[in-house]
């Protein structure tokens, strides 16, 4: 009966806002390690990826939700798939969100694209993408992407290349994540906030030079059913809520030998926790605020140097909520 459960998990969730008091555990009650079992770090216990979050000396809600806007949440988005493949109860999202007052997201999805962000997307040299990873590989790049007009793919840099093949090819449109909850949110009157700018975001990406990234994308398209392999393996353990293994994933770096790895784990770095350190004073200072329903790409959220274990060292209360 899952329209009963999913209302079972509204009502305790809409609950739990009210009282201050955790709707779900984020481990099991009970579970204690053996004392000849290593500890296990707390970001690998949390499975979810919808959290609530209160910082530290908050005053819980009161029972007639007058404080409601002490409650915050922080959602783990996905860039491909929609909520029925990622299994996501959107009528559990929407009543978390309804407890809030701002959203917060990592970038306007409606910020002006004009000329000068071209520069970090598309190769400036005319020989193009297949100058750089040569004409074999590139003969395997347009047979994985053709929905990629020829003209853009000849042009892309190999970052862009990895992350639409990461993607299933699929490009970002009306229906994903974050456009729908930009919708919720103008729904709901809520204020969005940004924690960075689309130029920051771009530079992210764009970190490594290309002449470099350009190894890690020919050598990944050595071994093409990867691509599908891996990207079926994100969205399973983003239905099991299972980030951590995401990120053991990424690690492993599956498909790249010694030369390669090293430019890979830099493009990591600039892309994950680089921004999480950028991003998170303004998180502290929000969250301290209350009413915040932070939504950011899912593998930001894990880790030692993922946003949830940071805020948790710097006194917040993580409860994961099920969804």
């Amino acid at each position: 009966m899952p329209g009963l459960w999913s209302a079972l998990r509204s009502l305790l969730l809409a609950l739990a806002c009210a009282a201050g008091v955790p709707a779900f555990a984020s481990a099991p009650p009970g579970a204690t390690p053996r004392e000849d079992e290593p500890p296990v770090e707390a970001w690998r216990q949390w499975r979810s990826v919808l959290f609530r979050v209160q910082a530290p000396g908050a005053t819980p809600a009161a029972p007639d939700g007058a404080a409601a806007e002490s409650v915050n949440f922080i959602f783990g988005t996905i860039h491909f798939g929609d909520p029925g493949e990622l299994a996501l109860d959107t009528g559990v999202m929407r009543e978390a969100m309804s407890h809030t007052r701002i959203l917060v997201n990592e970038v306007a999805n409606d910020a002006h694209w004009d000329a000068s962000k071209e520069r970090y997307r598309l190769l400036a040299d005319q020989a193009g993408l297949p100058g750089l990873i040569g004409q074999q590989a590139y003969a395997e790049l347009q047979r994985l992407l053709p929905a990629v007009p020829p003209a853009l793919l000849h042009r892309l840099k190999p970052w862009a290349a990895l992350a639409l093949l990461e993607a299933r090819g699929e490009v970002a449109g009306e229906q994903t994540l974050d456009r729908r909850l930009e919708r919720w949110a103008a729904d709901m009157q809520l204020r969005t906030e940004h924690l960075e700018t689309l130029d920051e975001q771009l530079a992210a990406l764009d970190c490594v030079p290309s002449a470099e990234q350009a190894l890690v994308l020919k050598q990944r398209l050595q071994s093409p059913w990867l691509f599908s392999e891996q990207s079926a393996r994100v969205l399973e353990y983003y239905r099991s809520r299972n980030l951590a293994a995401w990120l053991d994933e990424i690690d492993a770096m599956v498909g790249l030998d010694a030369r390669a790895r090293p430019i890979e784990d830099r493009a990591r770095r600039c892309l994950i926790e680089a921004r999480n350190e950028r991003w998170l004073p303004r998180l502290d200072e929000l969250l301290r605020r209350g009413g915040m329903f932070v939504a950011v790409g899912a593998i930001h959220l894990t880790g030692a140097a993922g946003l949830l274990e940071r805020l948790r060292q710097r006194g917040f209360l993580i409860v994961a909520e099920p969804l």
